[in-house]
């Protein structure tokens, strides 16, 4: 008896051990799965004024009435309001609005759903296209006899802004949230009486051709076929039909809503169903377990919130929308460069990418072993050559540090440990002059906007100088270079990790704050949630929005981000840039790199397989330095990073070969030929290899990078190929052709005094091109015709034209 007690006590001990045993690798499966939140601050403290000397910025923000001072986005779709005129188009998505400068002063609102395109290039493919805007719809109030306007709130993110129309010394005033993705316009009159107008005859309202019309909602029918619904939200308003316009027949204080009518009975019920209720703004959040991400979009609301919000989706939101998120409906809509618009009935949007890069710092497989010699020997010819590590600009100098710390990666991985020495020291000599602002463009914090920004286009007459990153452009291309470079840094040198964080730390919290909490910077300056990628222009008037080039440079960013976390071990930055990468990616192969199986972007243009310059309102075949189809493809490639295969996929690149490429590859001369062929690795790495070993190579590419690439490449396709190229040796440098002028025009303002400090230091010139309205390589650089060219031999072709002698 008693040896059965004794074994059954064993036996229920073992149990209650396995029990325990299973509890704690439950618990421990959970909590390695926990949710990472990727929107905590990555500092509240204000940048070092030691370093960073505070400055006011030249371009100050115009109507801008903020109840308390804060940081302003530059680089979303509401920067046009607040800067020069102010009569640029707010591209809100899917409609345009536009702040009349004249009679009547109000705001018209476009939504044609029409393209204009631009020429054919060949039978497949036109130039450009263009969203066409018209003043379809005009509203005011007969008050308003200038125009007078402001904003007077702005959203965290930058989904939406507030803009207030007024007239002096009157009660009377119109207020307007303006979110992305509205499914109608809104506005809030205010002791205000309505006029409302169109550039169209207007046929009818409620079936009425003249006359006093009452209600809470009117059907304006136009002769340009479409019909517009005005909703009023608080009581019944008469509006009389006299002249082609509706006029209130007394000041209201209520809110309208107008709208495009749909072809669909049911969907006109939506429409009429959820016109109570109004987004005001979005709130985000963000986070990330193991490897999936979500996103989501909290929208707030005015009017009737117990009613569900109607918003419109582009497609990569409804790609990964969950399922008990928002739910899609049958009103449509076209967008102005995104294709079609759905809208979604949901007050909460979650967005899941389940799929998030897990990609480290190198390929995720060896060299092909044949290649593995002619590599290593590259690669001590390259580190032995060395790199100029000089601070100029911050785009070629940052894309120098990168290359360099490429070479220092490969040495850690063939284990040339001298070679890896060398590497290192020399990347931290050249960040030695960055983290302490030695560099004669040092970084200003900037008062005004928030943000950090090169000292070089600061003076008069040099906005444009380091391609315009005073004005907040570019800095997601420039500061992802660096970043990544310190990753790479920090990963093979711990030690030096603690010199680079703060200074890497505020390039991400510049150009990509993550927190609300962080009130030193704009919270997602460059990344656009809404949009899905960065737009890439800063302070500047458009009269077609933002816009965005080098979808691979965004890439790099997020990339850089994402190894800057894993070299640091912060889960949050690692899973932040991870992230935005995701979203980034979905939303470059749904709208930038088009296959033939492209259903969003326009027919007519799919076959031009990237779009070029991509702007909010259009998208033109062509690059801001010139026409060319390498410069066209090569910004979209650049650079080429072990990321790269999970963005350029193998469908696309091969009919972006066959078709274009291809056909123009054995005419390049000039380091874009190694770009090209770098991307053709892809495809046939032993051919692109064999290319490699001898074409000019691209400014921030080295050969040995270049063949590791080519060496690492999935495809087993090794044979030679039949293309043939220009030998490197061969190829003759000439001087900019004369036109006459280089040096003295244009009068009074020459060119050659206007070259930066910075871009004199890296070796460039400048001079007075009039082929420049054709376009070219460093064209139209600080102003019209003035073109950057290479003074020291060293930068010749790299990418620009050997100086005339004169400069």
């Amino acid at each position: 008896m008693r040896v059965a007690i004794i074994i059954s006590l064993s036996i229920l001990f073992i149990v209650i051990i396995m029990v325990l045993a299973w509890c704690l690798t439950l618990l421990a499966t959970i909590s390695l799965s926990t949710s990472i939140d990727v929107l905590v601050p990555i500092s509240t403290q204000k940048p070092d004024t030691s370093l960073y000397t505070n400055i006011v910025h030249p371009r100050q923000p115009q109507r801008l009435n903020l109840a308390s001072k804060r940081p302003l986005h530059t680089n979303k779709f509401y920067t046009n309001p607040i800067l020069g005129s102010g009569e640029n188009p707010i591209i809100a998505q899917p409609y345009v609005l536009l702040v009349n400068p004249s009679s009547p002063f109000g705001v018209s609102i476009s939504c044609t759903e029409q393209l204009a395109l631009g020429p054919q290039i060949d039978s497949t493919r036109v130039k450009y296209f263009i969203n066409v805007i018209l003043k379809n719809m005009q509203v005011s109030a007969t008050e308003f006899t200038a125009r007078n306007f402001e904003v007077i709130n702005v959203d965290d993110p930058g989904f939406s802004f507030t803009l207030k129309m007024f007239q002096q010394g009157s009660q009377a005033s119109i207020t307007m949230p303006i979110v992305r993705g509205m499914a109608y316009v809104t506005f809030e009159y205010n002791s205000a009486t309505p006029k409302i107008s169109t550039v169209h005859a207007i046929l009818s309202v409620n079936g009425q051709s003249s006359g006093k019309i009452t209600g809470k909602r009117f059907e304006v029918s136009l002769n340009n076929g479409q019909t517009w619904i005005i909703y009023a939200l608080n009581g019944d308003i008469t509006l009389e039909l006299r002249d082609n316009q509706l006029f209130g027949t007394q000041a209201i204080t209520n809110v309208l809503r107008l709208t495009k009518k749909q072809g669909d009975s049911y969907a006109n019920s939506l429409l009429d169903s959820h016109a109570a209720v109004y987004p005001t703004g979005c709130q985000l959040k963000a986070d990330v377990t193991d490897s999936k991400g979500t996103y989501t979009f909290l929208w707030e609301r005015k009017g009737d919130i117990t009613k569900t919000l109607l918003h419109y989706t582009f497609a990569h939101h409804r790609q990964v929308m969950t399922s008990g998120s928002a739910t899609g409906t049958s009103v449509l809509t076209k967008s102005a460069s995104k294709g079609p618009m759905v809208g979604y009935v949901g007050n909460v949007w979650i967005m899941e990418e389940n799929s998030l890069s897990t990609m480290g710092f190198l390929a995720p497989r060896a060299p092909a072993a044949q290649y593995e010699d002619r590599i290593v020997a590259q690669l001590i010819k390259d580190i032995n050559a060395g790199v100029s590590l000089a601070v100029t600009d911050y785009y070629f100098t940052g894309k120098a540090f990168h290359k360099y710390a490429l070479l220092c990666l490969l040495a850690d991985y063939y284990r040339e440990t001298s070679l890896r020495t060398e590497c290192i020291r020399k990347l931290q000599e050249g960040f030695d002059v960055l983290l302490q602002g030695k560099n004669s463009n040092a970084l200003k914090y900037d008062t005004t906007w928030y943000g950090l920004v090169s000292a070089a286009g600061l003076p008069a007459n040099q906005e444009l100088a380091d391609f315009g990153n005073s004005y907040y452009n570019d800095h997601h291309y420039h500061w992802g270079y660096f970043i990544q470079t310190a990753a790479i840094l920090a990963h093979l040198d711990s030690s030096y990790t603690s010199k680079l964080k703060d200074w890497v730390d505020t390039l991400i919290r510049d150009s990509n704050n993550p927190s609300t909490q962080d009130t030193h910077f704009p919270q997602f300056r460059y990344f656009d949630w809404f949009s899905g990628h960065s737009w890439s222009q800063g302070l500047f008037e458009s009269a077609d929005g933002k816009d965005q080039e080098s979808t691979s440079e965004e890439v790099n960013y997020h990339y850089g981000v994402a190894l800057w976390g894993l070299a640091t071990g912060s889960k949050t930055t690692e899973g932040l840039g991870r992230l935005m990468l995701a979203v980034a990616k979905r939303a470059i192969q749904t709208y930038f790199l088009m296959d033939s199986a492209n259903k969003v972007m326009p027919k007519e243009y799919i076959g031009n397989k990237v779009t070029g310059i991509f702007f909010e309102n259009k998208a033109d075949y062509a690059t801001w330095f010139g026409p060319n189809p390498e410069f066209i493809h090569g910004i979209q490639m650049l650079p080429s990073t072990p990321i790269t295969e999970e963005v350029r996929l193998p469908k696309f690149v091969q009919e972006e070969w066959d078709t274009i490429i291809s056909k123009v590859v054995p005419s390049v001369t000039g380091g874009w030929k190694s770009i090209l062929y770098a991307n053709y690795a892809i495809l046939n790495r032993g051919e692109a290899f064999s290319q490699l070993l001898t074409v000019p190579l691209d400014d921030g590419l080295t050969r040995a990078w270049a063949l590791y690439w080519a060496a690492t490449r999935p495809n087993t396709n090794d044979g030679t190929g039949t293309l043939t190229t220009t030998n490197p040796s061969s190829v003759t440098t000439t001087g900019a052709p004369s036109t006459g002028g280089e040096c003295t025009l244009p009068a009074g303002a020459t060119c050659t005094s206007l070259t930066s400090p910075g871009d004199a230091a890296a070796g460039l010139g400048m001079y007075y091109d009039a082929s420049c309205s054709q376009g070219g390589v460093g064209c139209n650089h600080i102003q019209p015709n003035c073109r950057l060219c290479a003074k020291d031999p060293a930068v010749v072709n790299n990418p620009f034209l050997k100086c005339p002698s004169c400069v």
